[in-house]
């Protein structure tokens, strides 16, 4: 019988010999420990706090080009490249925010700095045009019109990295 049906049997049949209790304390704190390392490992902002002089002077780099609503496109920095740690992704070709090119292959740019560029002119084609035919609309809505979000939930995954941003970056 498995520890897992014992302790199940044990409360049904309500038995109270001693090695039974321990058993049942043993069981209640393995659930409680992997619940715990369920919750650490699943902190959000914890592994930004590692990088965050990297991350602030992303932002600084980002808000310096121009770019409007530099907490915004920050959070997508940090959404397209795991935070500027991913290994396996555009960051190596300095793409920083995940933009394709047809046949669906990462855009390479030569420098940070050029995908910063790029992406300010990127949002300068764009912005007007929408802001003046959605004067109402938040950001989310011009990633969403632009198609750039493909969707509620790339928005979903954006808004906690954007108030992380907020909360912990000097804007």
């Amino acid at each position: 019988m498995t520890e897992r049906l014992r302790v199940l049997y044990i409360y049904k049949t309500k038995s109270a010999d001693p090695d039974d209790c321990y058993l049942i304390k043993h069981y209640r704190m393995k659930k409680l420990l992997l619940l715990l390392l369920l919750l650490v490992s699943f902190q959000p902002g914890f592994s930004q706090q590692s990088d965050k002089p990297k991350l602030q002077a992303m932002y600084d780099a980002i808000k310096a080009a121009g770019i409007r609503h530099p907490d915004f496109v920050m959070a997508q920095c940090m959404q397209e490249t795991g935070n500027l740690a991913c290994k396996k992704c555009c960051l190596r070709h300095h793409n920083l925010f995940g933009f394709y090119i047809k046949g669906n292959k990462c855009k390479k740019f030569s420098s940070d700095e050029e995908c910063i560029t790029y992406y300010k002119t990127w949002q300068d084609k764009r912005y007007d045009k929408w802001k003046k035919k959605y004067p109402n609309q938040d950001y989310y809505h011009f990633l969403k019109h632009v198609k750039y979000a493909t969707g509620d939930k790339y928005t979903g995954e954006l808004k906690p990295k954007v108030k992380w941003v907020q909360k912990n970056l000097q804007l």
